[in-house]
């Protein structure tokens, strides 16, 4: 009695199988790759970068809009009651002789320069980091544009919107103050 095989079925069969193996192995790979991939950006995540978030809520310490380039009156209705520091004297700014009062129990001080808010310190910021998103936050500016100058100890932003000059000032790594020239250079 003669059997006939058919060899080209088991050969047939024999290639299915050796293709499924060959895809479950190549899918084993792509998930042990994923797998060391995600393990990577973990380390990356919590090791290596900053710990700072950069979609963090910045805390504003002063809306600068809106007490920029206003009066007295209209100040102390933002800002509370002030108390007349001094007078302020700058002849290239036109002043001979413009007050300089100090609210919120002297953390914002300003000069008020041709009857309105000038020159405007922003002081007591030892808390907060001295980075560019963090300084504009605290006036509550949004658009994040990086410095003209930015060294040690000193940030400093030239015509920023409808602003003349704002500059930073950091001690020990942390922010110190903020200066903010409103319309005078």
């Amino acid at each position: 009695m003669c059997v006939k095989v058919n060899y080209p079925l088991i050969f047939k069969n024999h290639a299915t199988f050796m293709e499924q193996t060959s895809v479950k192995r190549k899918w084993a790979n792509w998930k042990f790759i994923s797998f060391i991939v995600i393990l990577v950006a973990v380390f990356v995540k919590f090791y290596v970068l900053d710990p700072h978030d950069e979609n963090a809520p910045v805390t504003v310490a002063l809306d600068l809009p809106q007490v920029a380039l206003r009066n007295q009156k209209e100040v102390a209705a933002i800002l509370g009651k002030g108390t007349l520091e001094s007078y302020y004297e700058d002849k290239q700014a036109g002043c001979e002789h413009c007050p300089k009062a100090s609210y919120r129990d002297g953390k914002v001080e300003i000069i008020y320069i041709n009857e309105i808010a000038d020159q405007i310190r922003l002081n007591g910021l030892k808390d907060y980091d001295f980075e560019n998103r963090i300084i504009l936050g605290l006036l509550n500016l949004t658009e994040n544009i990086s410095p003209n100058v930015d060294e040690d100890g000193l940030k400093q932003w030239d015509n920023y919107q409808k602003y003349t000059q704002i500059a930073a000032f950091s001690k020990d790594g942390h922010l110190d103050y903020i200066l903010i020239k409103a319309k005078t250079e």
